[in-house]
């Protein structure tokens, strides 16, 4: 009895240190500067032909703003699922519009796809280039409304420094 009690804490032990061992990786690995991360959603993209604004903040909160009659379109809270390039984003019903089609699913939920991400590297923004991040956000069960967004500013911050054009 004592050995079949050992041997399923020593399994169960071996369980606990490997789920570990990825938990741990996963909660403490660096972005990649190069790869589709919180760090480089973040912050205002500007679709200047819809004249639509999204922002994503440090803090995890969205809005979405009509440019041309400055009225919020619809606010929440969001998180990304990096694997298929998706924004989920919790709407409060009250701060939403019905001017525009979420694709809400259970009252508050909508998801945006982006697609077509690109950011300049570090180098090309310290040499003060005005090429600016470039992404395309579509929101799902919705009514196939392209934004082709870019960011109204470049900045990057991935590893504790912060750089912006306004820098150099």
């Amino acid at each position: 009895m004592k050995k079949v009690i050992s041997a399923i804490l020593g399994v169960l032990f071996i369980v606990f240190v490997i789920v570990g061992i990825i938990v741990a990786t996963y909660v403490f690995s660096s972005p990649s500067k190069d790869g589709d991360s919180r760090q480089l959603i973040m912050g205002n993209w500007v679709d200047h032909d819809k004249q639509i604004k999204l922002t994503f903040s440090e803090d995890g909160d969205f809005k979405m703003v009509d440019m041309k009659e400055d009225k919020t379109l619809g606010k929440g809270y969001f998180k990304i699922k990096e694997d298929n390039k998706e924004i989920k984003i919790l709407l409060l019903h009250g701060d939403r519009s019905e001017d525009i089609n979420f694709g809400i699913s259970l009252f508050y939920f909508c998801t945006i796809s982006y697609n077509d991400l690109k950011y300049p590297s570090e180098n090309e923004i310290k040499r003060d280039t005005k090429e600016l991040a470039t992404c395309k956000f579509l929101f799902q069960n919705a009514d196939g409304t392209v934004y082709k967004c870019e960011r109204d500013e470049n900045k990057a911050n991935f590893y504790g420094k912060e750089i912006s054009t306004s820098d150099v």
